[in-house]
């Protein structure tokens, strides 16, 4: 029985898989972020058009502002009043320039040692001496300015420019600061000594005199010349100024740059010596 009755007894149920059940969002929560993304785009767009705006702002106001600068000065160029030259008369540059006087623009130091100076007297030179000499002195160049007048200044209106013809420069002086005799010869004769110093100043001045010219100091005085002039009279004129020199007259130098030989001697080239006269 008991196996009949287990045999007929239905078959035991597999128990039961609890159902997952799988919850969805709620529609409400999802249009509602969506709408927070449109709101955000919109909000992203709204701030570039902000920039956008902004920068072409400023472009447009600095490129005006350009524009504007750039038509301010053509206006001031087409409408501005024809220049007007305020030529200054010659006699105002003439009377401003003759009060210089003789314009020394230039100075220049010299010295010589052994300058031998050797006297012949005497029958057969029985009384001749001679004497070594040092000298140092001064060679001094410029412009005579009061020879200035009002035609040698010219204006040229085209050019604004002013042109002052001035002399030539000249030696204006020449000295001997110092001498100093040393090296006498002997001789049982009775001799004067300062007549060797004299001739020895001669010399020495003719050769310092010589040297500066052969040293350009005639040039030198012009360039001077024409930098200090040039700029008084820019200064006085605002306008540009040409200087130009006119040719030597030949009397280039100041007498006293042209000693007389001492009176009563004559220097013999071929001897260097000087020979009295009686």
């Amino acid at each position: 029985m008991d196996r009949e009755s287990n045999r007929l007894a239905p078959a035991p149920r597999p128990p039961a898989v609890p159902e997952i059940e799988v919850s969805q969002p709620p529609q409400e929560t999802r249009r509602e972020g969506c709408l927070w993304g449109m709101r955000g785009l919109i909000g992203c767009f709204l701030v570039l058009a902000v920039v956008l705006a902004v920068i072409l702002l400023i472009v447009t106001t600095g490129f005006d502002n350009v524009v504007n600068g750039v038509n301010r000065t053509l206006d001031r160029i087409l409408n501005a009043p024809p220049p007007v030259a305020s030529v200054v008369s010659t006699q105002t540059i003439v009377q401003g320039i003759q009060p210089m006087g003789q314009l020394v623009s230039i100075s220049a130091q010299l010295a010589k040692a052994d300058i031998f100076v050797g006297v012949q007297q005497g029958a057969l030179n029985a009384c001749g001496f001679g004497a070594n000499h040092v000298a140092q002195g001064t060679i001094e160049a410029g412009i005579n300015l009061a020879q200035v007048t009002e035609d040698d200044v010219s204006y040229n209106a085209a050019t604004d420019t002013y042109t002052l013809s001035l002399p030539a420069a000249q030696l204006t002086s020449c000295r001997v600061d110092f001498i100093r005799q040393y090296d006498r010869t002997t001789t049982a004769c009775s001799v004067d000594w300062d007549e060797a110093r004299m001739l020895a100043n001669y010399t020495s001045l003719v050769e310092f005199r010589d040297d500066a010219l052969e040293g350009g100091i005639l040039n030198r005085a012009q360039q001077e010349a024409r930098l200090v002039l040039g700029n008084f009279v820019q200064l006085l004129t605002g306008s540009n100024v040409e200087i130009v020199f006119k040719p030597p007259d030949g009397a280039a130098m100041h007498a006293s740059c042209q000693p007389e030989v001492p009176q009563g001697w004559v220097f013999n080239p071929d001897t260097g010596a000087w020979i009295k006269q009686f």
